[in-house]
């Protein structure tokens, strides 16, 4: 071979390694940046998963006491523990593809237009009183996860049924 095309050969050869080496480093990069997301969104979870967990009996002791205005406060904070939820477990599903985090997305979205539907209507007590025995239910598989990433399959499909219960 001529000495100009073993130039031409090395010299690709020289570039394609360089790009390698950036392509890699920029993977890597990303790599590190979607772990910082993924744990950022299940620490953001904590909080209400504990506070949704305690749901049901919160509410029938707050309705059975007459405190109309502290339920509707803490219907307004269920909603706020749901919606939060449902983004972080929705940036859990594109960084996973779980289809759990998808699911349990729904689960929260359905939970968070019930808190909604009902904080607005007039008979507030009587809907939480309808639905209370769902909520509970909710309340104790939730109650069973020990953080948004311990979230099985199961779990999430059964929350997603009892979320369609919810009449409002």
């Amino acid at each position: 071979m001529k000495r100009a095309t073993k130039y031409v050969i090395a010299s690709l050869f020289t570039l394609l390694m360089a790009y390698s080496g950036f392509v890699t480093y920029n993977w890597l990069g990303g790599e590190r940046e979607r772990k910082v997301i993924l744990s950022y969104a299940i620490a953001i979870s904590d909080i209400p998963l504990r506070e949704l967990s305690e749901m049901g009996s919160m509410l029938e002791y707050l309705k059975e006491h007459n405190t109309e205005d502290l339920l509707k406060e803490r219907i307004s904070k269920y909603q706020f523990h749901a919606r939060t939820l449902h983004y972080s477990s929705s940036m859990l599903y594109i960084l996973t593809r779980d289809e759990k985090y998808q699911i349990f997305r729904t689960t929260m979205r359905n939970l968070e237009s019930f808190f909604i539907s009902v904080n607005y209507k007039p008979n507030t007590k009587e809907n939480i009183e309808n639905n209370l025995n769902v909520l509970k239910q909710m309340g104790h598989i939730l109650n069973t996860i020990n953080g948004i990433e311990n979230l099985t399959l199961i779990d999430a499909e059964k929350l997603l049924k009892l979320s369609e219960e919810l009449k409002y």
